[in-house]
């Protein structure tokens, strides 16, 4: 009985045992199932949202990826042997789970014997090719296809005419073979490299793995059976011939074509053709150059008889370059001039005569005010140090992004906003914030003149400043999260009480509400959700229009404001850049073009395309758009619009090689240009030397390339006012001109050491020099410079110390003129170029002198003419910081402190002043709430 009853109850331990197991089993099951349920269900009802919000702009992708992806997922992965039926992978998980159960046995490993039936191996194929069509989705190519079927000319039926490049002869000056490129460049560009790719997947696994692994598992049975090992040789003959011929018909669509590639052809054709015959011979038992010594000798024979030729033509060419390799450098310039859209008018660079009277500066001042009166003086480090305050001590706006632009002829800083989570948010009020509070910017916009400096009201230019959608970045809740509004809802829940009222986002009722967050399901159960999502206007732009580079030289390309008066758009370029990795002479360079330029609404993120591009490309994108693409330029934005800064310098740096067309001087590598180091594309209002208006233009200065002199070969620069958006000019200066063009590093030299700038220099307040740009004045090329008295992170205020004209034109003396204005410093300079001693910097008062001017100022606007010893404030504030060196600085200085005793008689306030190392200050004490508050305001004059 004991034996029975310990039985039983062992029995017993062991069904609980594998009842819990099960029970554990299940519950696993069921956790994983719950959660790809939930899973899958959220991103088919991202999807449903975005078909519902965007319509058919997000289905277009999307179908084009499809169609793109199934055609080259069939060419990769489905196999058409449906009489044998392999499948490596089904072969190999079939091997794995019976050698795991341990019924292994070598015929098990036998992948020749192996073979699925009809139904599994049609299933299988089917699921590759679905699987397929997510790792080969390619919406360009499958957009591409489709609007070839439907009449657009892909250059399919140039693509013969590639065949025979390698083996066509060319002479100097003959462009026939970038012709034939040409004419074949979108199938070479959209359609070829994907196909390439696909055929090259189903050579390597269809083909190359199924065969290998038929040989070695043959060879594995074999020995596992009869102790032997028995290779079939014939077949990895096979695989070396077909990858040799493989390897030969990509040569013909390589990114350069020169007089070795035919050679390399032939070598691999040939080579592949020896192996065919030895994998031919194995098979059928021919005993012909048995040998393995002879079968690889012949094949080293053929390698060392292609490397000398190879050796030879180089040889030869060494000597004789222009005739061997200028043909193929004439196409290589050719194709890239095309790929990068160089069109750009060379124009000669005369300098004026550098004489000039006296007698003639008020003259040449006034006919130039129109220009220097809209120099950029302040750049974006100054503009922000001047901006940075007007947010104040707002917790939940930051700066993101700064933009140059223009209204009514004058240059404005822009510095565009983005929501941020306040730190002193808790984690309970997370949600509540993120979705419903911060949803977007009340003020849209800071500005500052790019002239004068001045902060300027942004609703002067901007009717509509409520930005709903905007820039993403670090912190940014545009990017990191969505923003919803609970219809029916009596309290306001957004920053500033405000209620969204636009047409953006998506509407979401029960239950499609609860399904998207469960925060919805308990709080509003019964109420529509209006879901503002993809608020980031880069990623928004990009999910509808995956075609485009939205990230261009590392960097995010530029989106910038602009406005019809009424409504607030983001101008986002539209930039193609396309690998070129089978276009011959294309040396790996992307082509690129500006397709045009989307407006995104701020306040309810609506799309509108603007196309103004002439390249294949472009009417490929308006054949499939052509509902929603737009070929006219509203008046509105003829001078708003601007060509992309990153495009413009991308074909400036190209241009900088190949706007070289002669072969020779090619090869010689002598007039080669490169931008100069810390130059960039600067945007400003100016007059070009062939044109009468002044107008709106991007400039970049190009070096010579190696020269040991820090002179410019020349400047680029590019229109940007419809309907000459994108016209470039190079004023190249002549090689033999006796007169030079300084580089900006060579004026900023010419700077620090004249004399007067080196004797005002150690009178400003920690000096820093600004942007060095490039101007046409009248008849003088000139580089204007200011010169501002405060670092950015010192607590002042920033302010233009000087301004420095400095004559670009070198004929072996520098003209420096300096002056509070640009007005002055110009007029200074043209002083010394007619040789007038121009008059000192304006004398800059001693500290005591200054500190002198300042408590009489203090005492005229009626404040105590004593100095305060001690005071005592429970709550102190400071207003600002300034700076006081120059008589300009004074008139600023006096501005703001009649301003402030105005503000501060209202309340009733004591008012005093104060001097405390190199700075006086003048403040307010005032009782608030039974508290003592001191205001003040600090002016530096140090120095």
């Amino acid at each position: 009985m004991v034996t029975y009853n310990t039985s039983q109850t062992e029995g017993g331990c062991e069904i609980g045992l594998v009842s819990r197991r099960t029970g554990t089993t299940a519950a696993v099951i069921l956790i994983v199932t719950f959660l790809f349920v939930a899973l899958a269900g959220a991103s088919f009802l991202n999807v449903y949202l975005n078909i519902l919000e965007f319509g058919d702009l997000f289905i277009l992708p999307f179908y084009f990826s499809i169609i793109g992806g199934s055609i080259l997922s069939f060419i990769a992965l489905f196999r058409l042997d449906f009489s044998s039926r392999k499948s490596v992978t089904i072969w190999a998980l079939r091997t794995l789970l019976v050698m795991l159960r341990g019924g292994f046995s070598p015929r098990i490993l036998d992948f020749e014997r192996f073979r699925l039936s009809l139904q599994t191996f049609t299933a299988w194929q089917v699921t590759k090719l679905l699987l397929g069509i997510f790792l080969f989705s390619n919406s360009i190519f499958g957009m591409s296809f489709l609007a070839s079927l439907n009449g657009w000319d892909s250059g399919l039926n140039a693509l013969p005419n590639i065949l025979s490049l390698p083996f066509t002869p060319l002479s100097p000056g003959d462009t026939s073979g970038a012709d034939a490129v040409l004419k074949a460049a979108p199938a070479l560009i959209l359609l070829l490299p994907p196909i390439f790719s696909a055929l090259g997947v189903r050579l390597l696994l269809l083909v190359g793995l199924t065969n290998i692994v038929k040989v070695f598992t043959k060879a594995l049975v074999s020995f596992g059976e009869t102790g032997t090992i028995t290779v079939k040789v014939s077949t990895l003959e096979f695989l070396a011939s077909l990858g040799l011929a493989w390897t030969g018909f990509n040569l013909f669509f390589s990114t350069y074509i020169d007089y070795n590639t035919k050679v390399l052809i032939i070598a691999c054709f040939v080579a592949a053709a020896i192996l065919a015959l030895y994998g031919y011979f194995d098979l059928r038992g021919v005993r012909f150059l048995n040998s393995i010594y002879l079968r690889a000798g012949l094949l080293v024979i053929l390698a060392l008889a292609t490397a000398s030729a190879v050796t030879v033509q180089n040889t030869i060419a060494d000597a004789q370059k222009l005739e061997y390799k200028g043909p193929y450098v004439t196409q290589e310039i050719y194709v890239n001039r095309y790929l990068a859209d160089l069109n750009i008018k060379v124009l000669q660079y005369n300098f004026s005569k550098m004489e000039v009277k006296a007698s003639d500066v008020s003259s040449l001042l006034k006919s130039n005010k129109e220009i220097l009166s809209r120099t950029r003086l302040w750049d974006w480090d100054a503009a922000f140090a001047k901006l940075r305050p007007e947010i104040g001590l707002i917790p939940y706006i930051d700066f993101e992004d700064s933009d140059i632009l223009r209204f009514n002829g004058s240059l404005y800083w822009s510095a565009s906003m983005k929501p941020v989570l306040p730190p002193t948010v808790t984690q309970a009020d997370l949600w509540y914030n993120e979705h419903l509070v911060y949803t977007h910017i009340p003020q849209g916009f800071l500005m500052l003149d790019a002239h004068q400096g001045e902060v300027v009201d942004s609703s002067r230019f901007f009717s509509e400043r409520r930005i709903y959608y905007g820039e993403g970045g670090p912190r940014s809740l545009f990017s990191a999260t969505w923003a919803a509004v609970v219809e029916g809802k009596l309290t306001p829940d957004e920053i500033g009480g405000t209620v969204y009222s636009g047409k953006g986002g998506v509407k979401i009722s029960p239950p499609l509400s609860w399904m998207y967050d469960v925060t919805f399901f308990l709080s509003y159960p019964d109420r529509t959700i209006t879901l503002l999502r993809y608020r980031d206007v880069h990623e928004r732009i990009q999910l509808l229009f995956p075609y485009f580079s939205y990230v261009f030289g590392q960097e995010y390309v530029d989106m910038f404001p602009v406005t019809d008066g009424v409504k607030t758009y983001w101008m986002m370029p539209l930039i193609v850049s396309l690998p070129t990795d089978k276009t011959p002479w294309s040396r790996g360079n992307n082509l690129v073009r500006f397709m045009g330029v989307a407006l995104v609404d701020v306040y309810d993120g609506s799309v509108t395309l603007i196309s103004v591009g002439k390249d294949f490309f472009t009417e490929l994108f308006k054949r499939v758009y052509s509902e929603y693409v737009s070929t006219e330029i509203p008046r509105w934005l003829a001078n708003q619009i601007r060509y992309p800064a990153e495009l413009f310098k991308y074909q400036v740096q190209q241009f900088s090689r190949y706007h070289v067309q002669d072969p020779a001087t090619f090869i010689q590598g002598r007039m080669f240009y490169e931008i100069p180091k810390g130059t960039d594309v600067y945007y400003v209002i100016a007059r070009l030397p062939n044109l009468n208006d002044i107008e709106f233009i991007g400039i970049l200065s190009l070096e010579l390339q190696g020269a040991r002199g820090l002179n410019l070969a020349g400047y680029a620069v590019v229109r940007n006012d419809y309907p000459h958006t994108g016209e470039m000019y190079f004023y190249k200066v002549p090689l033999e001109s006796p007169t030079k063009l300084l580089g900006p590093s060579a004026a900023l030299q010419a700077l620090q050491r004249d004399p007067d700038f080196r004797t005002l220099s150690t009178l400003l307040a920690s000096p820093r020099i600004g942007e060095t740009i490039f101007y046409e004045v009248g008849d003088h090329p000139i580089y204007i410079i200011p010169v501002y008295t405060a670092r950015e992170g010192e607590g002042v205020v920033t302010q233009i110390g000087t301004i420095a004209v400095v004559g670009a034109a070198f004929t072996g003396q520098y003209f420096v003129g300096l002056g509070n204005t640009v007005e002055k410093a110009f007029e200074n300079y043209l002083l010394k170029v007619a040789g007038e001693s121009a008059p000192p910097p304006t004398p800059v008062l001693t500290r005591q002198e200054r500190v002198k001017k300042l408590k009489t100022l203090i005492a005229e606007l009626g404040v105590d003419a004593e100095e305060a010893e001690k005071i005592n404030a429970n709550i102190v504030y400071k207003h600002s910081s300034l700076n006081y060196t120059t008589e300009q600085d004074f008139e600023k200085v006096k501005q703001m402190f009649q301003m402030l005793v105005e503000s501060w008689k209202s309340y009733n306030a004591i008012m005093v002043h104060w001097v405390s190392g190199d700075s006086l200050y003048l403040g307010a004490i005032y009782q608030q709430a039974g508290v003592t508050v001191l205001r003040y305001v600090e002016v530096v004059v140090k120095g």
